[in-house]
Order: structure tokens, then sequence, then C-alpha cells
């Protein structure tokens, strides 16, 4: 495992790979700022939105769509312009911010919210449809984190990270709807899961934020490889590169001190780790 790319981040989050172009997305998530690196010359380019971002992901017909403090919005790297949607869920609720989301199967953007510091279990789960209308999903959470699909594309996972959990829903996939939660991933007390990737197998990586390592496991929730990652809090990962095997990792230096920060300089860096497991291509929004 290497770091790329020459930038440290304050709290780096939310890898998508775009296939297209084959560079790597990611956030800094506090600073409101995204970045897009080709990860075979290195370089890279900066975006500002102003507030916070939590989560983006690839637009079908360009650009992203967005999770950010005030709701669910578009980015238009052309223009350099972001517009949020009206009505645009939580925008009038200073007490969270969005946090991790997902494309659905059916081109659907699913996207949680969370308190700021995570406190109060008042997070939500929200589902932005193709005509960009939205319904509420789920409630009562405290940080809505890492989610995805199964194969068969019946089941939908999300992670609450203080609660210490991967859940699994049974999907619908012509409505986009969820129900029947139920633990998939039962953590440890002092395991915080905090974002996640699903394989071409339907196995879980899922990035525990403090200790240093991603987890791998197989469909049905168990561990067959623990990945030492080289700074203490891994955020998220996800499958790219030419043939899906490379897994991107972003990290946070967001809760060290300073000391800390300067024994361990490479918090803050995206790495890669060439595997042998095959990723999946992400769905782009359809809307």
């Amino acid at each position: 495992m290497m770091p790329i790319f020459d930038v440290v981040v304050e709290h780096g989050e939310g890898p998508v790979w775009d296939s297209k172009s084959q560079q790597l997305y990611w956030v800094d998530l506090l600073q409101g700022v995204y970045y897009r690196g080709d990860w075979r010359t290195g370089q890279i380019r900066s975006f500002s939105i102003d507030q916070p971002i939590g989560v983006l992901a690839l637009r079908k017909k360009g650009g992203l769509v967005m999770g950010v403090r005030d709701g669910l919005g578009f980015y238009d790297e052309e223009s350099d312009t972001f517009r949020l949607i009206e009505p645009s869920p939580e925008k009038d609720n200073p007490k969270v911010r969005f946090n991790d989301g997902a494309v659905d199967p059916q081109g659907r953007f699913f996207a949680g919210t969370m308190e700021w510091d995570g406190a109060e279990d008042i997070g939500k789960l929200f589902r932005l449809n193709t005509d960009h209308s939205w319904d509420l999903l789920e409630e009562n959470i405290y940080i809505t984190n890492g989610m995805g699909w199964n194969l068969q594309l019946d089941k939908y996972f999300m992670v609450d990270t203080l609660r210490h959990v991967m859940y699994v829903y049974d999907y619908d996939l012509e409505t986009g709807n969820i129900f029947s939660r139920r633990v998939h991933i039962q953590f440890g007390q002092n395991e915080f899961p905090d974002g996640m990737t699903i394989d071409s197998e339907g196995g879980f990586w899922v990035a525990l934020w403090g200790s240093s390592k991603i987890i791998h496991f197989d469909r049905n929730g168990k561990a067959i490889q623990e990945i030492p990652v080289p700074v203490s809090h891994p955020t998220s990962c996800c499958f790219g590169g030419p043939d899906l095997k490379t897994l991107f990792i972003t990290s946070s230096k967001l809760p060290l001190t300073a000391a800390e920060r300067e024994a361990s300089p490479m918090a803050g860096r995206t790495f890669v780790l060439e595997t042998e497991t095959t990723g999946q291509l992400e769905p782009r929004f359809n809307g």
C-alpha cells in the first residue's frame, strides 16, 4: 500500500472512480472541496462549492450530484456552478449535514445525514429520484455511512457508525423502497465502521475509523481479511483502475492532535492497494 497524489486533506472521504476518464474523485469534507485526480500521472484538480460536501456521485448527463451541508444538489465543472434542488431536504436544519451516499442500480441517489458530531441519532436517509423529487426512507440514525446493494439487487446495505453495525434491508428495484431492516454485520463496541464498497463477488470492504485497517467481509458478513492501513483513521474506499482491481482508500487527520499529525504525516492522504479482487462499476445518477 502506498500514498498517491501530492495532496494532504483534513478529512478525506467519499472516493468515487470514473471509469470513463480513469480518474478518482474524493472530498475534503468540512472544507467544501473535492478533488479529481489522474492516478497514472498524479495530476489533480480541486473544486470548491463553499460548504461542506459529504458525498458526491457521477451523473449520466455529466457533472455531479452531491449531498452537502444544505441539502442535495448538482455541480457543473464546466461552468463552476453549484445548484441546490428546491425544496432540499434538511436545508433549514443547521443541526445536521449530509455525510455519505451511493447511486442505486436504477440511477437514484441515496444519501444520508448526521448531526455534526454524531452525538444524537437525528440522522436520516433520503432517496433523490431521477425527476429530482425525494423521499425520506429512514430516521433515527447516528452517522449514516457506507452503503450499497447486493449482486441480486434485492438487498440494500447501510452502516450506522456509532451503532457499530451494518444493516441490511430488503430492496425493491422498481420503486427504490427499502424495508425489513435487520443487522447484517455486528461490529465490536470499540470498532467504528465508516465508508465501504462492495466488490463483484458481493463482498464488503469496510474502513474502520480509528483502527488503522480495512476489513474485507464475504457476502454473508464473515470477516476474511484485515488490511492494515498506515494511518489511524481510514474513512472509505472504492475499486478502480482499468481492471477495477485497485482499491483506493481515503483517510483523515481531523481527530489528531498537532503532535499526532506531526508523527503521522501521511494522515489525510489517499492510498492505493492492488488486490486480486475485482470491484464493480458504480451506477451514475440518471437525472
